[in-house]
């Protein structure tokens, strides 16, 4: 807001300043007032985008907001009457998994480090996401033996 009105201000000193000297130099008045609002015309004229630069028109539909976050999603996924855990749950504790797995070099897909794996998280817990229902209480084990896998702070510190 100062800048703005510092720019104005010096725009009103040199446009004074013009029109005294033009004034001295024996133009009249009137004729130097429309040339210095002719100035101040073009000045703000090409300050303004003439180009919209928005929204593309026809504008795009609105989309509709998810409902709930995604924890509220994995819980309902969860059968509470049988216990079993939908697809949802169990892809999602397999990428954090893998994630985890990933930072200590190791591929859960990989045949040849299932012993290693199998060392780390604990005997079992890698074959608890792979069955064909898996339980909330698989499920628990498997967060449980994530948990248990030491960061590269913990190590570390």
């Amino acid at each position: 807001m100062k800048r703005r009105m510092l720019v104005w201000g010096i725009g009103g000193v040199v446009a004074l300043a013009m029109l005294l000297v033009l004034g001295q130099l024996g133009f009249p008045a009137p004729f130097v007032l429309a040339w210095v609002i002719i100035l101040v015309a073009v000045v703000l004229a090409c300050r303004q985008e003439f180009i919209e630069i928005g929204p593309v028109w026809p504008p795009e539909k609105p989309s509709r907001g998810s409902r709930g976050s995604e924890v509220s999603r994995m819980a309902w996924a969860i059968n509470t009457r049988t216990g079993v855990a939908g697809h949802v749950v169990v892809r999602r504790v397999q990428s954090v998994l893998r994630r985890r797995l990933a930072l200590h070099g190791l591929d859960l897909d990989d045949p040849a480090q299932h012993a290693r794996i199998d060392a780390l998280l604990g005997e079992g817990v890698r074959d608890a996401l792979h069955r064909r229902e898996v339980q909330r209480t698989d499920i628990e084990i498997v967060l449980d033996a994530i948990d248990r896998i030491p960061n590269d702070t913990e190590e570390t510190g």
